[in-house]
């Protein structure tokens, strides 16, 4: 019967990851200290969150990549991981932090609060915003697709960045 339950909740989690950007029309912003004990705030940014957990193995298997993502980001662009806090606490999320030597910028949502704003039902989730707090992307695994948005975003970004100066 558990198996069944979480089959089922994986199944539905997946099927609304597809959900496109017009369902999530309003503007988010996430403002925070960081387990690191640094401020963010993601107004005025392109921000990418991935949301996951220690017991995840998806989010285990990616978080060598948003690592580096992070340490080789474009000053235009925020990365954040956002730590569920599910079976989690602030202590076990800093250890397997420090225990990878991960530097990635880790909220911990030990309220749900940040989960639930962003309409997270499973993990990994990840989210592209605009710097207008818009989702512009969504996906359950970091695939080619996510890549290509933030790159195609990026570029965009500079282009009409470029125009403008003309």
């Amino acid at each position: 019967m558990k198996i069944r339950n979480t089959l089922t909740t994986l199944l539905i989690g997946l099927s609304s990851l597809t959900l496109n950007a017009e369902s999530h029309a309003q503007p988010r912003y996430i403002q925070g200290k960081t387990l690191q004990g640094d401020h963010v705030n993601t107004q005025g940014k392109v921000t990418y969150l991935k949301f996951w957990a220690t017991w995840c193995r998806y989010c285990i298997e990616e978080m060598p990549h948003l690592n580096s993502m992070f340490n080789n980001r474009s000053p235009r662009l925020e990365v954040l991981s956002i730590n569920i806090g599910l079976n989690q606490s602030e202590d076990l999320v800093k250890r397997f932090l420090d225990k990878h030597q991960y530097q990635i910028a880790t909220l911990f949502d030990g309220d749900g609060s940040i989960t639930r704003s962003f309409d997270v039902i499973g993990t990994p989730t990840h989210i592209l915003l605009d710097e207008q707090g818009n989702e512009i992307y969504r996906t359950a695994l970091m695939d080619e697709a996510l890549q290509t948005a933030l790159s195609t975003y990026l570029a965009k970004e500079l282009s009409d960045k470029e125009l403008s100066h003309d």
